[in-house]
């Protein structure tokens, strides 16, 4: 492992640091502080420990050089291979051509750290929830402290292989989960031998299971217990958000109506409001947030953060690899008021560049715009331009609300659905009337403004992959603005060249077909030559 994270539970309390190690086997959890396995899994101290250190990783794990830290940078990756972008300018990120997702030897490409990034946070779930079942004592398992890190368990190991099963297995296919091969499959029945031990991979089915299983069991803990308010820690609404997604991805649109109901309802968020949503994605306090992470004073991680990778203004950042142009299909569809409009700069309708953004961001080249003319992202922003500090996020309150109009509207519900799609949608754009589509016209809509509000959120990949969804960049409208467009960056040389980067070998990998193998990451390298027993993907 490359960038090995490990637990170290602080004697004097149980905040919990990850650190990196030298190169060495896949998934291994060993400690390397002054709490020992027996010591970390065998005491209340350390199991808190180990889940705090759960949280660390959500926002510090680094991926390495330009990728950025966390799962918001694992979730902003995994949005480039969506259509809902378009990339003409120069750029350095494999993700859009499916190649970092077929690499099968390299360990600084997407497939390996994903797998890295999910097994690493099981196998500490794996450790917790071990040591709560089979060392703690009957008095100490009813502390209601060590519940709630308990739930968070849980709830983490179940979002981790929910995460790997939908990028390493088929799509969820009810017919055939029983057999398609899903993810090797270790729980806290394992030793801590036997948690590096060759294991074959289970079936998708199996692999459900257990994830309904730990999510069953988390919503039933945190359900009656004091809610631990900070969005840095998971709650019984954000463990049900959990479950909606779940429910989602295996087309059970009445389950999926009634945890992101549920989430709505116990989120303790509201949705944001016009210019609530201009706030750069950086302050976990905002109205919307479920799930998110806050940068303290003393943590620095400099240029490794997720906003030094993706924000407009952060001086001397990463942000030149960041472009990535909205699809026009979509975005031109957006009401004239839509706030949501203000999260993308396209030159080609307003030639005067934003103030306060760094300068490598939006570069003109001899006047030549260097970047995305149909639509630059401007989402997210640092706090302070000379700080890469800034909290990141996971989970939205927006994503319930579409979640739960998809459900209804698959169910035929289309009246709940067009009122579901109307309270969202009204806060982004205050023109936005009732909807009075109905059956897959409705459906489309709702995906029109889930696809603009999500967009970089981690869901759309998803969202293709589960309905078969084939990526088709081409047909964008951006292509044929910039062949329009008047202007530096615009004419027949311009788009030939943004057609000839669309196409090609590099895209051999991308999916052609709703069931094409390339829907599946490669295993890494690493993890098949340990674990004989791990059969690769096609």
């Amino acid at each position: 492992m490359k960038r090995l994270h490990k637990y170290l539970a602080i004697a004097a309390g149980v905040s919990l640091l990850t650190l990196p190690a030298c190169k060495k086997d896949f998934l291994e959890t060993s400690p390397t502080s002054s709490l020992g396995d027996k010591q970390a899994e065998g005491t209340q101290e350390g199991l808190q420990g180990i889940v705090n250190g759960l949280h660390h990783m959500m926002y510090t794990y680094s991926f390495g050089q330009a990728f950025g830290a966390g799962a918001p940078s694992l979730n902003l990756r995994l949005d480039l291979m969506s259509d809902d972008v378009i990339n003409t300018q120069r750029a350095y990120l494999r993700e859009y051509t499916y190649l970092g997702a077929h690499n099968e030897r390299g360990d600084g490409v997407i497939n390996y750290l994903a797998w890295d990034f999910y097994y690493t946070l099981i196998q500490h779930t794996n450790i917790a929830i071990r040591g709560f079942k089979k060392t703690l004592t009957e008095e100490e398992r009813k502390d209601k402290k060590i519940l709630y890190s308990v739930g968070e368990a849980y709830a983490f190991r179940a979002y981790a292989y929910h995460q790997l099963v939908q990028l390493y297995a088929k799509r969820y296919n009810a017919s055939t989960a029983a057999s398609d091969p899903g993810v090797v499959m270790r729980d806290e029945n394992a030793t801590n031998a036997q948690l590096y031990e060759p294991a074959r991979r289970g079936t998708v089915a199996e692999a459900y299971e257990l994830i309904e299983s730990d999510l069953k069991m988390a919503m039933e803990t945190l359900k009656d217990l004091d809610q631990n308010n900070s969005r840095n820690h998971l709650r019984y609404s954000t463990v049900c958000g959990i479950a909606a997604r779940v429910a989602l991805c295996k087309s059970d649109w009445a389950a999926a109506e009634t945890y992101a109901k549920e989430a709505i309802a116990n989120a303790n968020s509201k949705l944001q409001v016009g210019e609530e949503l201009l706030d750069g994605f950086n302050d976990y306090n905002a109205n919307e947030w479920m799930w998110g992470y806050r940068y303290a004073e003393t943590q620095n991680q400099g240029y490794g953060t997720f906003l030094a990778q993706y924000s407009t203004n952060f001086d001397n950042g990463w942000e030149d690899h960041f472009r990535f142009a909205v699809n026009r299909n979509i975005f031109d569809q957006l009401g004239t008021n839509d706030v949501r409009r203000k999260w993308w700069y396209c030159y080609d309708l307003d030639q005067n560049i934003p103030e306060d953004v760094d300068a490598g961001y939006l570069p003109l080249i001899s006047g030549v715009p260097g970047f995305e003319i149909t639509g630059q992202c401007m989402k997210y922003r640092v706090q302070n331009h000379a700080s890469s500090k800034g909290d990141v996020l996971i989970m939205r309150l927006g994503e319930m609300y579409y979640i739960q109009a998809e459900a209804e509207a698959r169910q035929g519900k289309d009246a709940a659905a067009q009122t579901t799609l109307y309270t969202v949608v009204k806060t982004r754009d205050a023109d936005f009337v009732q909807p009075t589509e109905t059956g897959d016209a409705l459906i489309e809509k709702i995906f029109l403004h889930k696809r603009l509000d999500l967009l970089f959120e981690g869901v759309r990949f998803f969202d293709m992959k589960r309905l078969g969804i084939v990526p088709n960049r081409l047909a964008a409208k951006n292509f044929q603005i910039i062949k329009d467009f008047a202007g530096h960056g615009g004419g027949e040389t311009k788009y030939l060249e943004a057609i000839t980067k669309n196409q090609g070998s590099s895209y051999e990998t991308m999916p052609k077909t709703a069931d094409d193998k390339n829907w599946q990451f490669k295993i890494p390298y690493t993890e098949i030559k340990s674990n004989p027993l791990c059969q690769q993907n096609p």
